[in-house]
């Protein structure tokens, strides 16, 4: 192997794993950087930061790429095209295969249902109850039909205020695997404490916390999980 070969290879290795540390994990809305660098809260904002150390892989792996074709200005906008065109799709969809695999080994049946996106918005607060609509995206990877219910876990900031730590989905819900998606929209009055409002709700900033869906039927459970940010 060529030196020129062998530093190709390394400089495509950290495009990479760039991409590695920003591809969304099994059953969550994080991918591995956002939990090694997870976002900054303040009082009113996020400064998310999770992304610097895949961009910084990212432009060492490009300038590198360029001095391996130091031949003109021309080259190095193909290369930039090359990466962002065809190099990048082709390593996302080489984790897209490998995730889809590990999905469908997966021996229990619910497992194999990963959480694709979720939506949650508050309305009609009032003093007793106010209403939570939810909505959830699910991908089916595994070969054969799941059936089961949904049962979604509160976050800590909404505990003092809400008569409940969990909600139960009142239906039942059924995928048919082979990656087809499941959505589901739901609407669920939920119990306050007694002197709730609306602001102290929005005070607490409960859109930016974790909420965890469990799925369960009589057989097993999985866990998902998805982070406001």
């Amino acid at each position: 192997m060529t030196k020129d070969i062998k530093e190709l290879m390394k400089y495509l290795g950290l495009i990479f794993i760039s991409v590695l540390l920003t591809y969304k994990l099994p059953r969550d809305s994080y991918s591995i950087m956002q939990y090694i660098i997870k976002p900054i809260r303040f009082e009113n904002s996020v400064l998310f930061i999770s992304a610097i150390v895949p961009l910084a892989l990212f432009i060492v792996a490009i300038k590198g790429l360029f001095k391996t074709e130091p031949i003109g200005i021309q080259n190095k906008i193909a290369i930039v095209i090359i990466v962002l065109l065809m190099v990048i799709p082709l390593m996302k969809g080489s984790l897209d295969l490998a995730k889809n695999a590990y999905f469908q080994a997966m021996k229990v049946e619910l497992k194999s249902i990963d959480i694709k996106d979720s939506n949650l918005s508050f309305s009609d607060i009032n003093e007793h109850q106010a209403t939570l609509s939810i909505s959830l995206s699910l991908t089916d990877y595994g070969r054969n039909d799941s059936n089961f219910k949904v049962r979604m876990y509160l976050p800590e900031s909404l505990k003092e205020y809400v008569q409940a730590d969990f909600l139960e989905f009142d239906e039942s819900y059924q995928t048919f695997g082979n990656r087809q998606i499941l959505n589901i929209t739901k609407k669920i009055t939920v119990p306050l404490e007694e002197g709730t409002n609306g602001e102290k709700i929005m005070d607490t900033h409960w859109y930016w916390d974790t909420f965890k869906y469990e799925l369960y039927n009589e057989s097993n459970s999985s866990e998902l999980v998805y982070h406001g940010i």
